[in-house]
């Protein structure tokens, strides 16, 4: 059985983490800045998932973060949320899945399969029950 993060104490972990950051640095942020720190909480929190955790984490950052307007205010309390929803299903659990799109859980699908051989097989067994279960297959 993986043990369970509590979804909500990772994202205050994150919003502490931009907090401590914006503090340090004249109330502005800066995701460059905040990013490896998010990064290993992301990793060490999803830790059952080994490199699978890291391949998610970079999708997030490509698709949701790199692409926003102003890196600033990244990551937004939406995709702080969304970040969280996808420690949820790494975790085998459905905290924010409506936050998580078609195109994501098909993503989620291309990166299960490439981890696959990696990945403890109860804990695969849990994953592929949930992406067979959002279409992404």
């Amino acid at each position: 059985m993986i043990n369970m993060t509590d979804i909500n104490k990772f994202l205050s972990d994150v919003q502490k983490a931009l907090k401590h950051d914006r503090q340090n640095n004249g109330g502005k942020s800066n995701y460059d800045r905040v990013k490896g720190d998010l990064r290993r909480l992301f990793e060490r929190n999803a830790a059952a998932v080994g490199e699978l955790a890291d391949s998610v984490f970079e999708y997030w950052e490509n698709e949701y973060i790199y692409k926003s307007a102003d890196l600033t205010w990244e990551p937004s309390e939406e995709n702080q949320n969304r970040l969280a929803a996808y420690l949820a299903f790494l975790e085998n659990s459905d905290e924010y899945q409506e936050l998580i799109s078609d195109a994501d859980w098909e993503e989620f699908g291309r990166l299960v399969n490439f981890e696959a051989e990696d990945l403890d097989v109860g804990v695969l067994q849990d994953l592929m029950r949930i992406l067979v279960s959002k279409g992404a297959y």
